[in-house]
């Protein structure tokens, strides 16, 4: 790649944001992962665009219905605009895509001329699983625009971003780009700092977040039980919890937050009905003795109001 295809951003927000105003307009069509990261979700929402939600396996996005569906689009002469995926530590399930699903995508977006928009700010913080290429890397005719971040890798306050895309596509968001530019102060700082420091940065990172990651499955396992169901996390700062269908986390998302305890409920994450059940726990800035604390929180609230867990051995 050269200069001309990189767009520094105050984050992967703005990269997001840009994408979505240059090239969708209200009706428009895309594809996502049917559960997928809050903020794109709304956001697309808000634009009045049909979003058509893929199903996740535990190695990414279904490829199998992602063809179908393109295949169904195409007979209605529907065009999506792009497929976004979070294919490295999924937002909010956590999967990451095989090295075969990136490459068989690609073919999928060369055979169907569909765009694919990659948003890979979490890859970084995979904990002992080998980083997997990127989808742009197997993109040789320009289809994948990609986004990264350093704001969780380094500091959630440090607003830097990027977009990659051949000149076409940056071309094109340039004209909507109206800040002032991204903060030259936190560019140099940054690159300062990840000459010598970025790697051992990330590892102590990675291995703190992997002990909260335990603390917080550990604490499910002690005070849920069999009522809480999740994959243990690759990497990253959030899990995704499926739970008895009895309970509704937008109501326990009201309760736990008059007790001090905030969740992310499900249906702000998926496009359809089934995140009714399901939250999304954050890991990442709560100490291991309030994550255990919180989640103990949880299960109480939940025994109330849902009868959820049946018992609390451990309380």
């Amino acid at each position: 790649m050269s200069e001309r295809e990189i767009l520094v951003l105050s984050g992967s927000l703005q990269a997001l944001d840009l994408v979505n105003e240059t090239f969708l307009r209200k009706g428009d069509t895309v594809i996502i992962e049917e559960e997928n990261y809050g903020g794109t979700i709304s956001r697309l929402r808000r634009l009045g665009v049909n979003m058509v939600g893929i199903p996740l396996e535990k190695d990414g996005m279904n490829l199998k219905i992602l063809e179908q569906e393109l295949n169904d689009l195409q007979k209605k002469e529907i065009i999506p605009r792009y497929i976004y995926t979070i294919p490295t530590i999924q937002n909010p399930t956590g999967t990451v895509m095989s090295v075969a699903k990136r490459k068989q995508l690609i073919k999928l977006s060369k055979k169907y001329e569909i765009p694919i928009f990659e948003d890979d700010c979490y890859a970084d913080l995979l904990f002992e699983k080998e980083r997997p290429p990127a989808i742009k890397s197997f993109d040789k005719e320009g289809y994948v625009t990609y986004c990264g971040s350093f704001s969780k890798s380094i500091a959630p306050a440090l607003r830097v971003g990027y977009l990659i895309a051949n000149w076409e596509v940056l071309s094109r968001i340039l004209p909507y780009k109206t800040d002032a530019g991204s903060g030259s102060l936190e560019q140099m700082a940054l690159a300062e700092f990840c000459k010598e420091n970025f790697n051992s940065h990330v590892k102590t990172l990675k291995n703190k977040l992997q002990k909260k990651s335990e603390a917080i499955c550990n604490a499910l396992d002690k005070y849920f039980g069999s009522s809480a169901e999740y994959k243990k996390p690759d990497g990253g700062i959030f899990i995704w919890v499926d739970m008895h269908k009895k309970v509704d986390t937008s109501r326990l998302y009201e309760l736990a937050l008059k007790d001090g305890v905030a969740i992310n409920p499900g249906n702000e994450w998926s496009i359809n009905k089934s995140g009714r059940h399901k939250m999304r726990l954050c890991f990442g800035n709560p100490s291991i003795k309030e994550i255990d604390e919180g989640i103990k929180r949880l299960a109480i609230i939940c025994r109330k109001e849902f009868g959820i867990p049946t018992k609390i051995a451990n309380l």
